[in-house]
């Protein structure tokens, strides 16, 4: 199955679960908060001036202070599919700031060729369908000798619940995330050169089961698979899901959800 552009995802449903968790997402969005940190971080070690930043996939701006507190200079563009998420976005500006904000499909961005010099994603990259497509569409609006920073989600993603739903229901219910090594062999293929890309687990903890669907929920991560089932959560699947997941990520009283989150970058020649 190539994942790389498999098109998969509902994006009308895409665009209404994080339209619906624009005010839910900052309190739950714990470990997305960790991982846009050590990606500013990342992008510190490396010497570069933009000119024009975009940020893809923004959500609620939490990128935009970290971005213009490092590039007090440059200009900032806000891009994310949900309206509501760039409504939040906004209140991240300075007071003084110019607010660039986009309500647009990362896989068809109306932007002009050459536009920014640094393209910057933060955890977005997976809830595409044309990853290859989308690519070439950052190589396109990237200038020469620009930088592309980002951050997605690998396939050791909630594998915990992937295999938990799987021992009760074989129908997709857990997104389908993309191989490091393939995401190396895309960048190279739609005209970036130099490609970095490394891994890490993150792992969270929980209290209780709930809280685990809670938290996906807050952040808009819901199930968006075209073939996904569109019937209710019963009472006894909920429970059977929940007794499935003792089994495969419940330690030392504690429910576990593991996260394989991929660091990326790569110049545009």
């Amino acid at each position: 199955m190539d994942l790389l552009n498999l098109p998969r995802l509902d994006k009308a449903a895409v665009k209404k679960s994080f339209n619906r968790a624009a005010k839910s997402y900052n309190r739950a969005a714990i470990l997305q908060e960790e991982v846009l940190t050590r990606l500013l971080q990342r992008l510190g070690y490396i010497r570069y001036s933009p000119t024009t930043i975009i940020d893809i996939g923004c959500g609620t701006g939490r990128a935009v202070e970290g971005l213009q507190k490092k590039y007090p200079k440059s200009d900032i563009v806000s891009l994310d599919l949900a309206f509501s998420m760039l409504q939040q976005t906004r209140k991240r500006y300075g007071l003084f700031r110019k607010k660039r904000l986009v309500n647009a499909d990362m896989e068809h961005m109306p932007f002009a060729d050459g536009s920014f010099d640094l393209l910057f994603s933060n955890l977005a990259l997976q809830w595409i369908n044309d990853f290859r497509g989308t690519l070439g569409e950052m190589a396109r609006i990237g200038r020469s000798g620009g930088l592309l920073m980002f951050t997605t989600f690998g396939p050791a993603t909630l594998t915990e619940l992937r295999e938990s739903w799987q021992a009760i229901d074989p129908g997709p219910h857990v997104h389908q995330f993309i191989d490091m090594h393939d995401i190396g062999d895309a960048l190279m293929a739609t005209g970036f050169s130099q490609p970095v890309v490394d891994s890490e687990t993150m792992r969270l903890e929980y209290g209780s089961f709930l809280q685990v669907l809670e938290d996906l929920k807050n952040i808009g991560s819901s199930n968006a698979d075209k073939s996904r089932s569109r019937g209710l959560m019963t009472p006894s699947k909920l429970n059977r899901l929940e007794q499935a997941y003792r089994q495969k990520g419940y330690q030392q009283e504690k429910f576990i959800a593991s996260y394989e989150v991929i660091y990326g970058h790569a110049w545009l020649p």
